[in-house]
């Protein structure tokens, strides 16, 4: 008769468990959502990103300037190739990057 009452405790207290348990992860996530506010500093810029700062007409200029650069300097050049192209592994991807400079 002692191991009917602990086999009747046993199973109580292994369903009390699981009920505990099954009941959690909605306990959990109400008291995480229940009127909590995520504050941020806002959107964080570089000097650069403001669009006062930026024209078209700039940006072309600046990419003539590097282009004729590119084509009369030959140490640049090979700088920026190296640069760009060094770190593709792909032999033919390589080939087509060192190409777009010529």
């Amino acid at each position: 008769m002692a191991t009917k009452y602990k086999l009747i405790t046993s199973l109580a207290f292994s369903a009390t468990f699981l009920a505990a348990i099954a009941t959690m992860p909605t306990a959990q996530a109400e008291m995480y959502t229940s009127g909590t506010q995520v504050i941020t500093n806002g959107p964080q810029t570089n000097p650069g990103d403001r669009s006062g700062s930026w024209s078209a007409q700039q940006n072309v200029r600046d990419s003539e300037r590097y282009e004729a650069v590119v084509h009369s300097n030959s140490s640049f050049r090979a700088n920026r190739v190296q640069k760009e192209c060094g770190p593709i592994n792909d032999r033919q991807l390589h080939v087509d990057c060192v190409a777009s400079f010529e």
